[in-house]
């Protein structure tokens, strides 16, 4: 029985399932009921809700069930059976009463009007009944604290934002999401750069902040909507995920509403609440100049989308995407029937078990829910793996290791213990040939895990010349000359500049030497020209120094070749009598014939590498693939990338860590590939690199690393 109270349970399933037993009278039922209209189902036939307003529960029923509690106050199931049948068009019988009768017990909707009834109710409580441990094992992960009785406020609140639910509003709201969605892809890099920027424990914080203003709004449009359509809302408060607390806004009383468009309203407002807010601040964003209010625009509008689209609007968790989905399908308990039809399948498959279907759905209606299921299994698995990795790094480490080995245990492993523990059971209904396939399955599974498949290792690489020199003026300088691109000659004069003050300062440094030398002669004869002439040319001497050094630093201006080779990559903004700067690279000098690829590999994967294994580069622009071979490994691990290319900030495939500057933030070893043959495009470029290295198989890899974080948080 799922904890959420917006859940509805559908009588068919008890009733297809009654017990043979023949009551001979019907037990009372509990008089707060509520009897409430419902949509039609999908075959045309009416439907009703029966509401626990104790338990703010909803249950589902059709046309047979109501007719049948229409007439509860005879009693008797004989008197029930000859009105329905005489008074209506349906043919019931005592299975569809005892099905019904079955239902309303099970979900406690019948009096206790007996020592019998009561002891049953009793022995029921307790058998639910969970201690602190299994409460805790089931509640850490999703649990709810109510704070506030919203209905009065929201009440006071809605005529005033009427305006937000016309179609003025949605088209308004539609044309600034699109427009600040067009802006962004004409600025994509930008925005993406900035994504990367802000992963940090500050840009964390701002997200944090982002993401609580997001929800307050995501719940405070499902609220609005409710009291719209006169839907009661019971309390808002915290609901807490992984111990992350977030609002959460009770509209469970939204199954009252016969109309489904009105429900679906309820469920979808706070995505589109956020959907609106992402549109918003992204078009904000666009506009907005650097500076406090931009990040804030963009923390805003990047955790509105990923929230909306990545977690929210998911049906494969009890979230608004689930309730959408159910409400647009009109099945309720989606995942509960999926899941019953889909173990249906999986029981007929595998092993041949002649075991009926739970229900028949119209059409293709069975195929469908079957395939929502086995995707909704799937997705959980990733989710709950990763949860299972969050708590580890959320919480100290004793807890951490508690909490992801409950996660592993009770909410992955349990599910598929549990099937098997039925598979059992039922060992003898297995068909001998299902058994044949059951080991050909099993056999292919372990040769896919302990053959060893896998002989490549990936990496990204920065390609470029394996001799190669940029070329940097010594000294702020104005151009004379430059030469074109192409080939060079080693010693080939290429950029001549010239510095006026260098050249101001020699010709002073020559004529103070001069002055000083015209003193000295005239003091030749003189009385007392002994004394002067020792000061007089440590100064000339000086002077002349400084000239040299004026006339060296003038010949560094006059940059040749360090080698042969091609000139490439010149500054496109150079020209005659453009001024140049020290830090400025006006070209590159490169061997043509030789090119190399740095690979950063993870440290995992290190010792699969070996000096002389092939590799291939494969060049995405050119869709070409260049060969070579490993000559370099590097012992110590990269911490700082040799260029700035690599950088995911400036467009690479490397994340770095923000604290310091191209570090990148995983172990990545540098491994030197030699390229048989230049690439097509002969310029620094990045690319990707596949190492044939030492064949390796899955799962002894996987046990390798579980074992290797063990010993290494063995010691808390």
């Amino acid at each position: 029985m799922p904890a959420d109270a917006r859940a509805i349970i559908s009588s068919q399933a008890f009733t297809q399932a009654a017990s043979v037993a023949k009551p001979a009278m019907l037990p009372a039922m509990r008089e707060e009921l509520r009897l409430l209209p419902a949509a039609s189902n999908h075959d045309g036939t009416p439907a009703w809700m029966v509401q626990d307003p104790i338990n703010n529960r909803f249950f589902r029923i059709g046309w047979i069930d109501f007719e049948i509690l229409l007439r509860w106050s005879h009693l008797y199931p004989k008197q029930i059976i000859e009105a329905v049948n005489s008074e209506t068009t349906l043919n019931i019988d005592e299975n569809d009463i005892n099905g019904l009768v079955r239902f309303l017990e099970q979900h406690n909707l019948l009096q206790a009007t007996s020592h019998a009834a009561a002891d049953k109710l009793r022995l029921r409580a307790n058998s639910v009944k969970q201690g602190v441990f299994d409460w805790l094992l089931h509640h850490y992960l999703f649990f709810r604290v109510p704070l506030i009785r919203p209905q009065a406020m929201l009440a006071t609140l809605m005529p005033w934002l009427s305006w937000v639910y016309t179609r003025t509003t949605a088209f308004i709201v539609l044309a600034i999401t699109m427009a600040g969605l067009f802006l962004v892809m004409r600025q994509w890099e930008t925005f993406s750069s900035t994504f990367v920027d802000q992963l940090s424990w500050q840009g964390l914080f701002g997200f944090t902040l982002a993401l609580v203003f997001a929800k307050m709004l995501h719940e405070f449009g499902h609220a609005l909507t409710a009291t719209r359509f006169g839907v009661r809302v019971a309390h808002m408060g915290l609901a807490f995920l992984v111990m992350f607390p977030m609002l959460y806004t009770d509209t469970s009383e939204s199954w009252k509403l016969s109309n489904p468009r009105q429900r679906l309203a309820i469920a979808s407002a706070g995505i589109i609440a956020e959907l609106a807010l992402a549109g918003i601040a992204t078009l904000a964003w666009s506009l907005s100049p650097e500076g406090s209010v931009k990040s804030a625009l963009f923390y805003l509008a990047t955790t509105s989308w990923i929230l909306t689209l990545a977690v929210n609007a998911s049906p494969f968790m009890r979230f608004d995407g689930y309730f959408i989905t159910t409400d647009i399908l009109d099945l309720p308990n989606l995942h509960e029937r999926s899941g019953a039809l889909a173990r249906t399948w999986m029981r007929r498959t595998l092993l041949g078990f002649n075991e009926p279907w739970v229900e028949h759905l119209p059409g293709n209606g069975n195929k469908v829910m079957i395939f929502f299921a086995l995707a909704t299994w799937l997705y959980r698995f990733v989710l709950f793996l990763g949860i299972a990795v969050l708590v580890y790094f959320y919480f100290f480490k004793v807890l951490g290791i508690f909490l992801m080995g409950v996660e592993l245990l009770w909410f992955i492993w349990r599910p598929f213990w549990s099937e098997l523990k039925v598979w059992r059971e039922r060992k003898s209904e297995i068909k001998h040939n299902r058994k044949y396939y059951a080991l050909a399955l099993l056999l292919g599974v372990l040769a896919t895990a302990f053959i060893p498949w896998q002989t490549s290792v990936k990496g990204a690489a920065w390609v470029h010349s394996a001799h190669q020199h940029i070329i940097y003026s010594p000294l702020a300088g104005r151009l004379i000359s430059l030469p074109a691109a192409g080939l060079v000659d080693a010693g080939q004069p290429l950029f001549v500049l010239e510095s006026p003050e260098l050249n101001l300062a020699a010709k002073r440094a020559k004529g103070q030497a001069a002055s000083r030398g015209k003193e000295l002669l005239g003091l030749m004869g003189l009385e007392n020209g002994e004394e002067h002439r020792a000061q007089l040319q440590l100064q000339k001497e000086q002077f002349l120094a400084e000239s040299e050094m004026y006339s060296d630093d003038e010949s560094r201006l006059k940059i040749s070749a360090a080698f042969a080779g091609k000139l490439t990559d010149l500054e496109p903004q150079l020209a005659p009598g453009v001024w140049v700067r020290p830090s400025q690279a006006l070209g590159i000098i490169i061997d043509p014939n030789h090119w190399v690829a740095d690979v950063f590999i993870n440290e995992a994967d290190l010792h699969r590498v070996n000096i002389g294994n092939q590799a291939s580069l494969h060049q995405v622009k050119s869709m070409q693939v260049t060969y070579g071979k490993v000559i370099e490994i590097d012992t110590a691990k990269t911490t700082v990338l040799p260029n700035a290319m690599l950088d995911a900030k400036t467009g690479g495939n490397i994340l770095t860590l923000d604290r310091e500057k191209g570090m990148p933030s995983d172990a990545l070893y540098r491994v030197r590939v030699q390229l048989n043959k230049p690439p097509s495009q002969q310029q620094m470029q990045l690319s990707e690199v596949i190492i044939s290295g030492q064949r390796s198989a899955w799962l002894p890899t996987v046990f390798k690393r579980i074992a290797a974080v063990v010993v290494r948080e063995s010691g808390f």
